[in-house]
Parts: structure tokens; sequence; C-alpha cells
């Protein structure tokens, strides 16, 4: 009896041990889950502290944008450049926010962004174009009741919406700035940009574009400015593109300072 009631024993402390290290396993590995689902999440949803987001329904569907304010009279709307809101955007928005300006930092990919060209592309692709202008324009003019000044700065892909935009509302845009990017080449658009403009450019980055927008708004209006940062390439702010083979610090806080210095002149 003796010898059975150790066998039992043993028997017992066995599968003790074994489900324990099942539950160990199990914790471990749902966790993990967790942890995963948590990355796949901050990927397609880039809010930070300090920034709230709001949804904007137009049409059949919703978009959203994220927005901060230090109680200024002016706004200023970034668009992003083809990886959705990034560091980049965020990074953007804080240095905004201390040269004292409100921020709307736009999302037109609905909430995704990327982290390398390959995926960059594909939501550049995805663009839902039969609704995104209509946000564009709520957003705009639901901004123009709320400030005084209207700042937009878009950032490569982000150039042709906060270009078109301004050139659109031209009445209620106190300001545009473009880093890296195309603009409409048709002279009479152009002439309707009758606010202080200014174009970042790299000189690495085909700069002939941005020196004729240069021209041709100075020829309606003088309101243009231009900044080319020599040996800088496309997109030398964003350290996602071409892997951060483009990045360029030295660039990026030159034309920052730049920036700074315009944006004191529409204050």
């Amino acid at each position: 009896m003796k010898k059975f009631r150790s066998i039992v024993r043993k028997f017992i402390i066995h599968w003790i041990y074994q489900i324990k290290e099942i539950m160990k396993n199990f914790i471990l590995n749902f966790s993990l889950i967790l942890l995963c689902i948590g990355c796949t999440l901050n990927a397609y949803s880039q809010n930070r502290d300090g920034y709230s987001k709001k949804n904007i329904e137009t049409g059949s569907t919703t978009f959203n944008y994220h927005e901060s304010s230090v109680k200024s009279k002016s706004v200023v709307l970034i668009f992003h450049d083809w990886f959705g809101v990034s560091d980049l955007s965020y990074e953007i928005g804080d240095f905004l926010l201390d040269k004292g300006f409100d921020v709307i930092i736009m999302d037109l990919y609905k909430g995704k962004s990327a982290k390398n060209n390959q995926e960059a592309g594909a939501l550049m692709n995805s663009i839902d174009q039969e609704n995104v202008w209509n946000y564009i324009d709520e957003v705009v003019e639901a901004s123009s009741e709320k400030y005084e000044n209207i700042i937009l700065w878009g950032f490569s892909l982000g150039t042709v919406p906060a270009s078109n935009t301004a050139i659109k509302h031209n009445q209620i845009i106190d300001g545009l700035i473009l880093f890296y990017g195309n603009v409409t080449q048709d002279k009479n658009e152009l002439s309707k940009i009758t606010f202080p403009a200014l174009m970042v450019m790299g000189a690495k980055d085909n700069p002939q574009g941005a020196i004729n927008f240069f021209n041709d708004v100075n020829a309606a209006s003088g309101t243009a400015n231009l900044f080319i940062y020599p040996n800088a390439r496309h997109a030398f702010a964003q350290k996602l593109f071409n892997a951060g083979g483009n990045y360029n610090e030295k660039a990026k806080k030159a034309s920052l300072n730049v920036v700074a210095d315009f944006l004191e002149g529409i204050e």
C-alpha cells in the first residue's frame, strides 16, 4: 500500500509540474500574441501623446486627422508624404507647436502607414480618390471658421493636395510650404497664389520645377520664396525613404530654419 501511495504521489507531482509548464507557455504565447496585435495597431494608428484623433465622414467612408493645439489663432495643415502619417509628421507638428501654431496632421490613407518604399507605393495607389478631396475641403473650411490664419504644408506626395487646395481656397489660405514635390505648371493656376509661398528642394532632386514655380508665382504676385539645399536628394527629411539612404540631417535643420523665418512673416 505504501508503495502504491508513493507511485500515486509521484504521478500527481509529475502532472502538477506539467500543468504548470503548459500554463506558463500559454501565458507566454498569449502575451506574444497581444504584443503582435499591439505592433499591428501601432502600424495603422500613429496617434501620439498630445494629439487627438478626429473623424470626418464623407461620402460612404471615414477619414481622420490628428490635431494638437496651443490655443493659437493660426493653424498649419500638414500633408504627409507617401509613407502616410509617420514620425516625421509628428516631428514637424511638434516643431510648429513650439513656434506657436496649432497643428492638424491630415491622413490621406485613413489610418494606414508604411515602413518602406514598397508599402508606401501600394498605399499611394490605394488613395480613395473619389472622397479624398471632399475630406480635405471639409477640414479646410472648418479651419477657416476657427482660425485667422491657415497655412498648408506638403511633403513630396503631399505637395499636390497642399498646392491644389491652396489654389482652390486661395481666398482663405494665408501661406503655403512645399517640400520636394510636384506642383502644377499652369501659369493661370499659379497666378492664384497671392499669399506667401515657400518651396524647399534638394539640389540633387531635379529642382527645375521648383525654379519654374518660383519664377511663375513671382511674375504674377511676387509672393514666392525658394530654398535649394546643396547636394540634398529627394525626401531628405524622411528617414524611411530608401531605407534612410536619402536622409540628410543638415539639410533638414537648415530647411526648418528657413521655414521658421518664413512663418514669422505670416503671424
